[in-house]
C-alpha cells in the first residue's frame, strides 16, 4: 500500500492510471467536479477502484462535499446548502437533515470519506473559507459542526476535521501561497482548534491545513511540522485518527516544495496520507521510491491508523434510475426551505475543482 491519497484526472481512468493504481496501491483517490458528470459513470469509475485494490478493505474514496460553493455534484443535480446558511436556521433537525441527504448522494456514487465538516472559525478574510464556516466563534463551530458530523457519520459516511489547528484568522488563501497566522499551542487552543479538541472523539479523521506559525515552527508549514502534528495534534492532544494533509498541489506548498518533498515530509511529521489532488501519475513513482526508504517507525504506525480507518468504511449497491430521481425531487424540495445567504464571497479555487 502506498499511503497517498490521489487525484483522478478525468470520467474515466486512463490506462495509465490503471497501471499505475494497480502496481502501487494508493490507500485511496478523492474525486472533483472533473470526475462526476452522471451518476452511474461516476459508480462504474469508484466501483473500478475498489476492484484494482487488492486487500481485505475497501480504497478510501474521498470527496469535498461540505455544501454551498464547495460542492463536486452540481453537474449531476445535487447541490447542498452551505454551512453557513445551515447554521443560520439555528435548527438542528435542518442540519441533521442536510447531512443525510449529503450522505445518500455519495453513497449512490461509491463515495465512502467526505473530507468535511470545515471546523475552522469564520472570519471576514478573504481566504477561501468564506461561506463554508459554522459560524464566527467556537461555541458556534462546535455545536453546528458537531450536529451535522454526528448526523453524516450515522449516514455511514466517514468524516474529516478540517483545517486543523484552525485557519480562520488566515489573511491569504493557501490555493495561491502559504499563510502566517501567530500563536502558542496554547492561544490556538483558546479559540481556534477549540472544536476540533472538542470534538476529536467522534472524528475519525482530521485534515491538517497549509499555515506557517511561527511560534510552533519558525521553518516548516503545518501540515509538513512535526511540532504541529506530532508534537501538538498527537502528542499533547492525544489524537490517534488518520491524518489527512490538505492538497500538497496548493501554491502554499507547491511552490516551495515539490511533491515528492512535501510527500514524504507530511509522513515524517506524523501525517498518515498526504494528498496529491492534481496530475497524480506524473508523481506516484517517485513518491514511491522515496515513502519507501522512510524507516519502520514512521511507516507501521500510519499503516495501522490507515487499515483501522479502512476497515470502517461501507459501500452500499447504488440507487435505481427511480430512487434516484426521488432523491432529487426530495433534496430541491428540501434545499427550498433553507434561506440563500445574500452577498458575494471572494472567489477562490476551492470552489472551481
Amino acid at each position: 500500500m502506498l499511503p497517498i491519497i490521489a487525484g483522478i484526472e478525468g470520467l474515466v481512468l486512463t490506462a495509465r492510471e490503471r497501471e499505475l493504481f494497480a502496481q502501487l496501491q494508493p490507500a485511496g483517490y478523492i474525486l472533483f467536479t472533473r470526475n462526476i458528470a452522471d451518476y452511474e459513470l461516476t459508480r462504474e469509475l469508484t466501483d473500478e477502484l475498489r476492484a484494482l485494490t487488492t486487500g481485505p478493505d475497501a480504497p478510501i474514496i474521498a470527496i469535498d462535499q461540505e455544501g454551498g460553493r464547495v460542492v463536486r455534484t452540481a453537474d449531476i443535480c445535487v447541490n447542498h446548502p452551505s454551512a453557513a446558511e445551515l447554521a443560520a436556521t439555528g435548527n438542528s433537525h435542518l442540519i441533521t437533515q442536510a447531512a443525510w441527504y449529503n450522505a445518500q448522494c455519495l453513497y449512490t456514487l461509491g463515495v465512502n470519506t467526505n473530507f468535511a465538516p470545515v471546523l475552522d472559525i469564520g472570519s471576514a478574510h478573504a481566504n477561501a473559507l468564506p461561506s463554508r464556516c459554522w459560524g464566527y466563534d467556537s461555541q458556534a463551530v462546535t455545536t453546528h459542526g458537531g450536529v451535522w458530523n454526528r448526523a453524516h457519520a450515522r449516514a455511514g459516511i466517514a468524516t474529516c476535521g478540517k483545517h486543523f489547528p484552525g485557519m480562520g484568522a488566515a489573511e491569504c488563501d493557501p490555493h495561491f501561497d502559504l499563510p502566517v497566522l501567530h500563536g502558542t499551542r496554547d492561544s490556538f487552543l483558546s479559540e481556534a482548534a477549540i472544536p476540533f479538541h472538542a470534538l476529536m472523539p467522534e472524528l475519525p479523521s482530521m485534515m491538517i491545513a497549509h499555515l506557517l506559525i511561527p511560534e510552533i515552527d519558525p521553518e516548516l508549514p503545518t501540515s509538513l511540522s512535526p511540532a504541529l502534528v506530532q508534537g501538538f495534534l498527537r502528542n499533547q492532544l492525544g489524537y490517534d485518527g488518520v491524518v489527512f494533509t490538505d492538497d500538497l498541489c496548493m501554491g502554499a506548498i507547491a511552490k516551495r516544495y515539490t511533491p515528492v518533498q512535501s510527500a514524504v515530509l507530511a509522513l515524517q511529521a506524523g501525517c498518515d496520507l498526504p494528498l496529491i489532488c492534481h496530475q497524480a501519475t506524473e508523481h506516484l513513482e517517485a513518491v514511491a521510491e522515496a515513502v519507501a526508504q522512510l524507516p519502520s517507525q514512521v511507516l507501521e504506525p500510519a499503516f495501522a491508523r490507515i487499515e483501522h480507518f479502512r476497515m470502517g468504511l461501507h459501500t452500499r449497491p447504488p440507487m435505481t434510475f427511480l430512487q434516484w430521481r426521488e432523491y432529487l425531487d426530495d433534496l430541491r424540495h428540501f434545499n427550498a426551505r433553507i434561506p440563500r445567504l445574500q452577498g458575494a464571497t471572494p472567489g477562490s479555487p476551492v470552489q472551481d475543482y
